[in-house]
């Protein structure tokens, strides 16, 4: 089975002991103030890759861990999911107890082989069936940017890349022939320069997919933070050389993750407003 190079291993062994949390997270913090109804975990979402494929206003957090068995280790630790209902595209929580009062495991029954994925709307109609069912707060963990990047084009998810076969595992069976994308990506069997690329792509469809239930989330009066687990590297140097997202690396790429709150905004304009006069004053148009 291929490994990491030595020299790469050496070098994150060494991120994994020096990158010490010279920041404090303030991601779950956040989440703690925040009198939210759901949240959406966009699996592996870098700040700056979403910042790019949006005009609305992201905010930058800090996420504890830099991957989600290291982030879902925090949030049993400090309780911030605890009596949450829980749909999941990320089979990782299976091996934490978060205190959530329910979890669907929705990548078991909606895994895509051909994909080596699972695709958002499976967990956003889970999420809504727990919201239907009067359960609030809910956690909505999709799977997408997280590799293999696929992406939307008209109504069919594609890979972004055609590297995919070397990254498609199912967790529900084990596969000793496949490759973590962190090693394909390490070991050279990867094209870095089109997985950026899928990568992208990957994020461009995973946000503008959830934006239509966004949009009914609010229209239903529900406060929505829309955040990541952790982030992802390409062996760039600004990303310290890394590839994929190694366990316990605190450096800014991994850990600087987005932070989008929706609210149902108050109208801006008085819907008793009798005439157009007091409407141009309600807008700030007339003194």
């Amino acid at each position: 089975m291929t490994e990491e190079p030595l020299a790469y291993r050496v070098r994150k062994w060494a991120l994994q002991r020096i990158s010490t949390v010279t920041k404090r997270p303030d991601q779950h913090d956040r989440l703690a103030k925040t009198d939210w109804d759901v949240l959406v975990i966009l699996d592996a979402c870098r700040y700056d890759a979403l910042q790019r494929v949006t005009s609305w206003p992201v905010e930058r957090c800090r996420s504890p861990g830099s991957a989600t068995g290291h982030w879902l280790e925090e949030c049993e630790r400090t309780g911030v999911l605890e009596g949450t209902h829980v749909a999941t595209g990320n089979a990782n929580y299976a091996n934490w107890n978060v205190g959530a009062a329910e979890i669907k495991h929705v990548w078991k029954d909606h895994w895509n082989d051909r994909l080596g994925n699972v695709l958002p709307n499976p967990v956003l109609e889970a999420a809504n069936d727990f919201l239907d069912e009067g359960h609030r707060p809910v956690v909505a963990h999709l799977l997408p940017p997280h590799a293999p990047y696929v992406a939307e084009v008209g109504d069919t998810w594609i890979p972004a890349f055609p590297d995919l076969d070397i990254w498609r595992r199912n967790p529900s069976r084990e596969d000793e022939n496949k490759l973590s994308p962190q090693v394909a990506m390490a070991s050279g069997q990867v094209d870095m320069e089109r997985a950026v690329a899928g990568y992208h792509a990957s994020v461009k469809s995973t946000w503008e997919v959830i934006l239509p239930t966004i949009g009914q989330w609010l229209n239903d009066d529900l406060t929505v933070v829309v955040t990541a687990d952790h982030g992802e590297t390409f062996g760039r140097w600004r990303d310290w050389k890394l590839y994929g997202h190694p366990n316990r690396v605190h450096v800014r790429p991994l850990v600087e993750v987005p932070w989008i709150t929706f609210e149902q905004a108050t109208p801006m304009v008085d819907s008793a407003a009798e005439n157009a006069q007091e409407k141009l004053e309600a807008l700030g148009y007339v003194e």
